[in-house]
């Protein structure tokens, strides 16, 4: 069977290798040019399945350059790629007909989902692969995936995700965006602290025939970053038009705040609190610590077309001995710096010197206030079947009880109250 053709137009020659590592690694034959006018060119030859497309060239913007492509090729599917996340640009992205658009240095995992998405021709097998997504061994994860399982059949328009930065609250959004049906369809994400008017960027200005990003969403998600920094007002507005879009014909999107804390004192957040996910910080949850750290690798290893080998037992061992205060974003780059100074091979415990310097205490021996000894047990039971690779018997001798005492604990956690 034929691979899709991707045309990425790109003019910064170390963002277009990378990114054309990536259209090829994800399954496409990737051609790259770095102007609009050989964009032009190469479309009218070659026909591409798929367009990526930098929303700022030197000849001409991606909007532009967008609407001429798809003059001559209607049915052209195109994602915009910006290091500058306008409002305003993007809302004319979305009507010009892209899909979505990602910012830079954009997440090779999201940016691959979604060029794959963009030519499939059913979201279900990019449901379930968004639902892989969700890497990681902990009690946690496997709740998270049932959750979005059940999620995905009841399609909910609303959810609210809380949890420390860096812990995966836009990840889980997307991958809520995508198991939910909407994965062909735009997936927006609006930070609400940022931006001087918040209210034109979401409604548009009145005197402008220019909507704003609750029109460029059209049925698909809207991720409101902070949520808890729009105002009273302006909140109380987003309910009304979730109202109204719910009453309309045409379908729902989904919107989904993002938040550090779960405060619940206006209609949005109320509202959105209907559907709680909380994600707790990596160092509540390390048996996800090593998954995660291959996964980053694997995801290096395609950026970069080296062949890494995994992590030497030490190197696990001082990734696991951090508590990560930054979260999974931390881990993520420490995992591609190692990677960056290494021609290939295992990494070794020295390339991650900097886990062990200013870090608090982990989950089971913890500073500050005292916590109930049941979770600091679980803290500590994660811990050691994270440094087993997830080999529970092995945990369980470490640990000094049965394998079934380990599994009994295991499944009663996991077992509503």
């Amino acid at each position: 069977m034929a691979k899709p053709r991707a045309l990425l137009v790109e003019d910064d020659p170390g963002v277009r290798s990378t990114l054309t590592e990536l259209l090829q690694h994800a399954g496409f034959e990737a051609d790259a040019v770095g102007s609009a006018a050989e964009a032009r060119r190469r479309v009218a030859d070659q026909a591409p399945d798929l367009a990526v497309l930098d929303l700022v060239l030197p000849d001409a913007d991606g909007v532009t350059l967008l609407s001429d492509l798809r003059t001559g090729s209607p049915e052209l599917r195109a994602i915009m790629v910006t290091g500058h996340t306008d409002p305003r640009s993007i809302v004319a992205a979305m009507r010009g007909g892209a899909l979505d658009y990602l910012s830079k240095p954009v997440d090779p995992e999201v940016f691959m989902r979604l060029c794959r998405s963009a030519v499939a021709d059913t979201t279900a097998s990019f449901a379930s692969a968004a639902t892989e997504a969700l890497v990681g061994g902990s009690p946690w994860t496997v709740r998270m995936k049932e959750t979005v399982e059940r999620l995905a059949r009841s399609r909910p328009t609303g959810a609210l995700v809380s949890g420390e930065p860096g812990v995966g609250k836009t990840h889980l959004a997307r991958v809520l965006h995508a198991t939910t049906g909407r994965g062909a369809h735009p997936c927006l994400v609006y930070a609400c602290g940022d931006s001087a008017n918040p209210s034109v960027d979401l409604f548009g200005a009145a005197a402008s025939a220019d909507a704003g990003l609750t029109t460029a969403v059209q049925v698909g998600t809207l991720i409101l970053d902070d949520v808890e920094k729009l105002d009273a007002r302006l909140q109380e507005r987003m309910t009304n038009w979730i109202a109204s879009r719910a009453e309309a014909s045409g379908g729902m999107p989904l919107v989904v705040g993002l938040t550090t804390g779960m405060r619940r004192d206006a209609p949005l957040l109320d509202w959105l609190g209907r559907v709680a996910l909380g994600i707790p910080p990596l160092r509540e949850r390390s048996a996800d610590i090593e998954p995660l750290a291959r996964h980053f690798l694997t995801q290096s290893a395609a950026t970069l077309g080296r062949p890494f080998e995994g992590f030497t037992r030490g190197a696990v061992h001082r990734l696991m001995g951090h508590v990560w205060p930054g979260n999974v974003r931390e881990l993520a780059l420490a995992v591609a710096q190692a990677a960056q100074t290494m021609p290939g091979g295992a990494l070794q415990a020295d390339h991650f010197l900097a886990a062990d310097r200013g870090a608090p205490g982990p989950a089971w021996a913890p500073a500050g206030e005292p916590r109930p000894l049941r979770e600091i047990e679980d803290a500590y039971i994660d811990h050691v079947i994270g440094l087993c690779g997830g080999n529970k018997t092995r945990a369980a001798k470490i640990l000094g009880v049965a394998r079934e005492t380990l599994r009994i604990r295991l499944a009663a956690r996991q077992t509503p109250a």
